[in-house]
């Protein structure tokens, strides 16, 4: 009986758009590519869709733990053979790390163009030939409780945490990304292999390489070092919990002995794909990001607050804006929330001047050029909107920035900043005694 013909791997023009090919590879790994001749360097980056958001109970942290030991040896790589993947690109100048988040996690290295062959041939063989172990595991533990300890030291991110606890009732945005304390000291390598063994495949990635590197060569790479790895032999789970509606403003209240008072808003939004998240894109920074936003007059200037943060996470299920107020001395949070009420409700009240809604419009055209200037930039700002469920969100994006009306605003911030989304956070130091 004759053996099954090995059929080749083979890479499938998807679509053009905004300077980037899109390609699917046999196997299901999907690949970005973008020459870009800005300079002679290339990047690459493994977005993996999965991230906290797809950790079931008793597995939450899986996969940033994962992310630190997919840094210990692989097959090919590993310190018997002098190749260890932490240290085995640094010779060739590469600028490599790798992040994880709600909706995904990224690996990725920008080095010189002639070095392209050594970083796919990395990526490729820890994308499922990882040979970590409970000594890597053993050894890595110390890293993760340390980072864990340093949000318990951090009272913006213990507040943080706490509200999207309270703000969330059922969806996995609920918990950090770093995970609890308990699913983090009880995490094993067995249990980790089958986390990796379910999510770690071509067919759950997309591959993106931008630089000075002509197609002809990155094709022959990757059919090289990508081609041969099998598509899962198993359907990649879904995560399917729905949050439900949030129907009361909820509340969170911590004293703890930080020296500081901190208070936050926080309001659900749709996800980053939705017609309606440039418009609150827009607003989110007229209300709270740089000197001439509203609430940076209103609490700042005034002297009711030292500092003002704006989080407005583009994410893949709907989440939420956040206005965070760091408080001067002597100032009580129900003074600063009122306040920032205020400032909210004459937002709903009336159109937003043009010159105010150009200013803010400009801003965030800035910050979209600076995450498309260079190749590190341009490769991180794709997996997150990979990671939105849309990777070329990014790119549209300007455009539908710059197409936001006064009205829209005023729309979206009659629609979503309301009492029934909202979720109050109120951090005090020990002592303070709130008036009221």
């Amino acid at each position: 009986m004759k053996a099954a013909k090995k059929i080749a791997p083979k890479l499938t023009h998807v679509q053009t758009k905004f300077g980037v090919e899109e390609y699917k590879l046999s196997n299901g790994l999907r690949l970005l590519y973008k020459r870009e001749r800005s300079a002679p360097v290339v990047g690459v980056c493994v977005t993996f869709h999965v991230g906290s958001r797809n950790e079931a109970k008793g597995h939450t942290g899986a996969t940033h733990i994962l992310e630190h030991l997919l840094f210990k040896d692989s097959k090919k790589f590993n310190k018997a053979n002098g190749k260890e993947i932490g240290g085995y690109l640094d010779w060739m100048g590469a600028i490599m790390n790798a992040t994880t988040w709600f909706d995904r996690t990224n690996y990725f290295e920008v080095l010189p163009r002639e070095h392209l062959k050594e970083a796919l041939e990395l990526e490729a063989d820890r994308m499922r030939d990882s040979l970590f172990s409970e000594a890597d595991l053993a050894s890595e533990m110390t890293v993760v409780r340390n980072e864990f300890e340093r949000t318990r030291n951090s009272p913006f991110e213990l507040l943080d945490e706490e509200v999207m606890l309270k703000a969330f009732s059922k969806h996995p945005y609920r918990i950090p990304t770093i995970g609890t304390k308990e699913d983090i000291e009880h995490s094993t390598a067995l249990k980790l292999r089958e986390f990796y063994n379910t999510f770690y495949w071509p067919n759950n990635a997309t591959l993106s390489v931008f630089g000075d590197v002509p197609f002809t060569e990155v094709k022959r790479l990757v059919l090289t070092y990508f081609g041969p790895i099998p598509h899962s032999p198993h359907k990649i789970p879904e995560m399917t919990t729905v949050e439900p509606p949030q129907t009361k403003p909820l509340k969170v209240l911590l004293k703890k002995p930080f020296g500081v008072n901190i208070v936050s808003l926080t309001y659900k939004i749709p996800r980053a794909t939705d017609p309606n998240f440039p418009s609150i894109y827009v607003l989110g920074v007229l209300l709270a990001a740089g000197f001439s936003s509203r609430l940076q007059k209103a609490l700042v200037d005034t002297g009711l607050a030292t500092d003002l943060q704006l989080q407005l996470p583009a994410l893949r299920d709907p989440g939420v804006i956040v206005f965070t107020a760091h408080l001067s001395d002597n100032v009580v949070p129900s003074k600063a929330l009122s306040v920032m009420r205020r400032v909210i409700t004459e937002l709903q009240k009336t159109l937003p001047h043009k010159d105010e809604l150009d200013r803010a419009k400009e801003r965030l055209s800035t910050q979209i050029s600076y995450e498309r200037d260079g190749v590190y930039v341009d490769i991180r700002a794709v997996s997150e909107s990979i990671a939105a469920g849309d990777w070329a969100l990014g790119y549209r994006m300007e455009k539908l920035i710059s197409a936001v009306l006064p009205r829209d605003v005023l729309r979206v911030a009659k629609k979503y900043l309301i009492a029934s989304q909202e979720t109050t956070g109120i951090l005090v130091h020990q002592q303070t005694t709130e008036k009221k």
